[in-house]
């Protein structure tokens, strides 16, 4: 799925999730598989927890980490684009 900046993103509800020491820990309940987030990553899910557009989202990340809104978008999406592959959000 490719995602543009105005596409809406948003958890999949077959994933439960936890926040332990300031990183996500996740489950996808259809698959069975585990994952786990870094600071970044965390950042982002903890902040599509309501439908957002990409483009808010890297507003967001870019007020509170030091990266170039170019870079910001681009990673955003191709990150966003494997949670969409592997059933973690969806476009609400």
């Amino acid at each position: 799925m490719k995602l543009k900046v105005d596409s809406k993103v948003c958890h999949d509800e077959a994933v439960v999730y936890t926040d332990i020491d300031d990183k996500i820990m996740m489950m996808n309940v259809d698959t069975g598989e585990y994952y786990d987030f870094d600071d970044i990553a965390s950042f982002i899910w903890r902040h599509i927890d309501k439908p957002v557009s990409v483009e808010a989202l890297c507003d967001k990340i870019n007020d509170e980490f030091d990266v170039k809104q170019d870079q910001c978008r681009a990673d955003t999406e191709e990150f966003l684009d494997d949670l969409a592959t592997r059933s973690l959000i969806r476009i609400c």
